[in-house]
Formats: C-alpha cells, sequence, structure tokens
C-alpha cells in the first residue's frame, strides 16, 4: 500500500511517495496526486517515489503510463494549461528506458522521470 504526503514548496508541489507498491496503489496515489495539484493550483509537481519499495514489470509500466494519461486527460480541465510532473525515483522501481515516461508523454502528459533529484528540479524550471 503506497500513501502520499503533498507538500506546497515555492513554485512546486512536493509530493512523497512511501510504501510497498502495487498497481493498484500507484493508481490510487497517482489519482491523489492530481486532486492535490487542483486544490494547491499547482502547475509543476514533483512525485517522490525513492522510498517506494518493489518493482514493476514491463507490462505494469506500460499500464501505469497508461493510467496517467488517462487520469490527467480526466482532470485537465482543472489542472493549469502548462502543468508537468516530475518522477523521482530510484533502482530497482526507476527503469532506465524511462518507460512509463515514453507512454505517458505519447499520451499527452508532460511527465520526465530520473534518478537524479536536480534534473527534474531544473526541468520543473523551480
Amino acid at each position: 500500500m503506497l500513501r502520499i504526503d503533498a507538500e506546497p514548496r515555492p513554485r512546486y508541489l512536493y509530493v512523497a511517495v512511501t510504501g510497498e507498491f502495487t498497481p493498484e496503489s500507484a493508481e490510487a496515489a497517482y489519482r491523489a496526486l492530481l486532486q492535490a495539484a487542483v486544490q494547491q493550483r499547482s502547475a509543476r509537481v514533483l512525485m517522490d517515489c525513492s522510498r517506494v519499495q518493489g518493482t514493476m514489470g514491463a507490462a505494469e509500466r506500460l499500464a501505469f503510463g497508461s493510467f496517467m494519461a488517462d487520469e490527467q486527460a480526466r482532470v485537465q480541465p482543472q489542472l493549469p494549461p502548462d502543468f508537468r510532473i516530475a518522477i523521482y525515483a530510484l533502482a530497482p522501481l526507476m527503469d532506465p528506458s524511462h518507460y512509463v515516461q515514453v507512454v505517458s508523454n505519447n499520451r499527452g502528459v508532460r511527465s520526465k522521470s530520473s534518478d537524479t533529484l536536480q534534473e527534474l528540479l531544473s526541468w520543473l524550471g523551480v
């Protein structure tokens, strides 16, 4: 089960995700993250998954990237037009081929994933 803790920071929303990865809990966490972004009217989100335990297979990465796009499309009218999300994760959760990022970006999400926090903060422009 994953838990999230959203913390508004200057120019972005920091969301810490902790716990054990399951596809269902990842979807619930992303849904909650988007709701927090809507409530905070945040155009930039850093999703810190560095303390998430477990791994994702290729099918789970594809499914999660697709879910990100579907869920974001559902709430898009409530999000700022320049909304973007950065996903910070470490191995083994972080995939060096960035499959979740590729899948979600191909479906309209402005996302970036990395195991380098500074790279993500720069990409967010904060």
